[in-house]
């Protein structure tokens, strides 16, 4: 695979999604694993560490903004707040984690997807259509017959 093809390969979005939904499943597949092995604090508190290490390398080697003016930008402030909103999911969901069957947990936690859904068809107010309708129904459906 030459360059260009590498490029390609990686600005796909079909192709990013299926990496996304792979490891995001995988990790919580082994955050499962070890719950109740450990505490939850210190199972996030490693998460974190890991996440950080990943998201921090890509950010800091393909950061462009050498002036700074875009950290002074409200969007930047709209990410930061999307942060903490994922924070407060994440300590829910450690905690949640060791209580509850992965089985019957990931489903239910599988809801957010339904949530940023709905809230870009009516806060960003994206089009809808009767296939984006049904498959939110048919989703919810899923959560439910997977979640018992």
């Amino acid at each position: 695979m030459n360059d260009m093809d590498a490029k390609s390969f990686l600005n796909d979005w079909r192709i990013l999604t299926v990496f996304t939904v792979l490891s995001w499943g995988a990790y919580n597949i082994v955050l499962k694993l070890i719950s109740g092995k450990i505490q939850w604090q210190l199972s996030m508190l490693m998460f974190v560490i890991g996440y950080g290490i990943i998201v921090g390398a890509y950010c800091l080697l393909n950061f462009t903004d050498v002036e700074g003016s875009a950290m002074l930008k409200p969007a930047a402030f709209l990410a930061l707040g999307a942060g903490v909103l994922c924070g407060l999911g994440a300590v829910t969901f450690f905690k949640a984690l060791p209580l509850a069957p992965g089985s019957v947990l990931m489903p239910l936690i599988g809801l957010s997807v339904l949530v940023a859904a709905a809230g870009c068809l009516v806060i960003l107010k994206e089009p809808i259509s009767l296939r984006i309708v049904s498959g939110i129904i048919l989703a919810v459906i899923s959560i439910m017959l997977l979640g018992k």
